[in-house]
């Protein structure tokens, strides 16, 4: 049996016009998973946070947030980055160039790498919101 290429069988696809075919990409070794929900921790100050997370209530918190993710952990994020950060964020858990943006001037404030990427250097340094004056985790 001959086998083809995973590249030979996408130029193959095309050419034979057969529709509703997607060939992903795999994922890098090193991505982390998205953040999809959120889970309440305590912040300096002793006030509840929601910091997103893997799943609901799951304090799973080692995940990453980026261009093209859609979910409640999202959401919390621009909460946090409209109150805490003077941002004017939609509060509508797509996280889009705006959201990019935002997350880039949060990094810089909390002198973090800023490539505006959510994940666990950017949450251990930004402050989050707790109703009062945002405090850090």
């Amino acid at each position: 049996m001959r086998r083809i290429t995973l590249a030979a069988a996408a130029v193959l696809v095309a050419a034979s016009g057969i529709a509703g075919v997607t060939l992903a990409a795999a994922a890098p070794a090193s991505a982390q998973a998205s953040c999809t929900g959120t889970s309440i921790y305590t912040d300096a100050k002793g006030y509840g946070v929601f910091i997103p997370t893997i799943g609901n209530n799951t304090h799973q918190d080692n995940c990453e947030l980026g261009l093209g993710n859609d979910s409640d952990a999202v959401a919390t994020l621009q909460n946090t980055l409209n109150y805490c950060y003077g941002q004017h964020l939609t509060i509508d858990g797509d996280y889009g160039p705006l959201t990019e943006a935002a997350v880039k001037v949060a990094q810089r404030d909390a002198g973090v790498t800023q490539d505006g990427v959510y994940g666990p250097q950017t949450r251990n340094a930004i402050k989050w919101y707790d109703g009062t004056p945002c405090s850090r985790l």
